[in-house]
C-alpha cells in the first residue's frame, strides 16, 4: 500500500478564526515580550505575524494550544499553533483506488519571553482520527527562525524545507506500514508507551497483561491491525488522550489515566513514542 504527498487545488477546510485562536491561546497576540528581561536586542515578532504570513503561502489555523501559566507569572508564554494546507495532502493506494489518508502540517512554537526561536515541525493529521491527532518528531524539528532575524522571505523557505520533510515523514510511515510486529513486540511497544507517558525507566513500570490488552484495543475498526504503523497510532492516541488504566487507587479500583492537555509534555510525549516506534524498524 504505496502512500505518497499531493499537491492539488481544491476546496479550502475550515481554518480557525483570530476571535477563536484568542479565546484558545490568548499569548499568541501578544503585542510585547511578556520576559521585561529580555535583551535589548531582542527582536519581538508576534506569532499573530507569522499566523497573517503563513496565510499568504496557502497555511491556515487548524489547531493551537498554550501552556498554563504559573500562578504568580506568565513570564513563560510558550504556545503551539498548527497549520494546514487543502492543497497538500497524502495520499495511498488501497483496493479501490487512490484515497487521501492524512493531511501533513507545519506546526509553529513559540513563546514571546526570549526564550525560545520560532521552531517549525512536522506533524500529521489522519483523517480517520478526527480529533487531530498529530505526530511530532525531533527528528524533524530542526527548522527554527530566530526572532532577530524574522522576515517573510526566510519564513516563505522554512515552509519550503517543510515540505521536503514531510516526504521524509511519508517514506517513514510506508516503512513502518510494512513491519508487522508480533504479540511480543506489541507488548513490549504498549509497556514502553506507559513509561514514556510516565516519565520512568521501562524497569520501573508495572502494567497487567490487563491494562496491555486495553491499551492495543483499538478505538475505531479502521486501525485493526498488527503492523508497526497501525500499533503506533493506536498507543499514542491511548496515551495522549488517557484512554487506558494505570494501576489501582487505594481502594482497589482501576485508575483512569488523565489526558495529556499541556503542549509541552504533548510534544514530548510524541517524541518519545515515535523514536521508539522507529527503533522498531532497526530490529526489523
Amino acid at each position: 500500500m504505496d502512500t505518497m504527498i499531493t499537491f492539488r487545488n481544491g476546496k479550502l477546510n475550515e481554518f480557525m478564526t483570530k476571535d477563536q485562536i484568542r479565546k484558545t491561546a490568548p499569548y499568541i497576540f501578544a503585542t510585547a515580550p511578556t520576559n521585561k528581561a529580555v535583551s535589548d536586542r531582542y527582536v519581538f515578532a508576534s506569532t499573530e505575524t507569522i499566523i497573517d504570513d503563513m496565510a499568504k503561502l496557502g497555511w491556515g489555523v487548524v489547531q493551537c494550544k498554550q501552556q498554563r501559566s504559573n500562578k504568580n507569572s506568565n513570564v513563560r508564554s510558550f504556545h503551539l499553533v498548527a497549520f494546514q494546507n487543502p492543497e497538500v495532502y497524502i495520499t495511498k493506494q488501497t483496493e479501490h483506488g487512490e484515497e487521501i489518508d492524512a493531511y501533513p502540517q507545519i506546526i509553529l512554537s513559540n513563546s514571546h519571553d526570549g526564550f525560545n526561536s520560532f521552531k517549525f515541525m512536522v506533524g500529521i493529521f489522519r483523517l480517520v482520527c478526527s480529533n487531530g491527532l498529530v505526530i511530532a518528531t525531533q527528528e524533524f524539528e530542526n527548522i527554527a527562525i530566530r526572532h532577530i532575524n524574522y522576515s517573510f522571505e526566510e519564513l516563505r523557505l522554512t515552509v519550503a524545507a517543510s515540505i521536503e520533510k514531510v516526504q521524509e515523514q511519508v517514506a517513514v510511515m510506508n516503512k513502518m506500514r510494512e513491519v508487522e510486529l508480533t504479540e511480543e513486540q506489541r507488548k513490549d511497544f504498549a509497556v514502553n508507551a506507559v513509561a514514556i507517558r510516565t516519565g520512568k525507566d521501562v524497569d520501573e513500570v508495572k502494567v497487567s497483561d490487563e491494562e496491555v490488552e486495553e491499551l492495543l484495543e483499538p478505538v475505531r475498526k479502521e486501525d485493526n491491525g498488527t503492523d508497526l504503523w497501525t500499533t503506533f497510532n493506536v498507543l499514542q492516541e491511548k496515551v495522549i488522550k488517557g484512554l487506558f488504566h494505570m494501576g489501582t487507587t487505594k481502594r482497589g479500583k482501576q485508575r483512569k489515566a488523565r489526558p495529556i492537555t499541556g503542549p509541552a509534555k504533548d510534544l514530548e510525549v510524541n517524541q518519545s513514542l515515535f523514536r521508539h516506534a522507529t527503533s522498531y524498524l532497526l530490529a526489523a
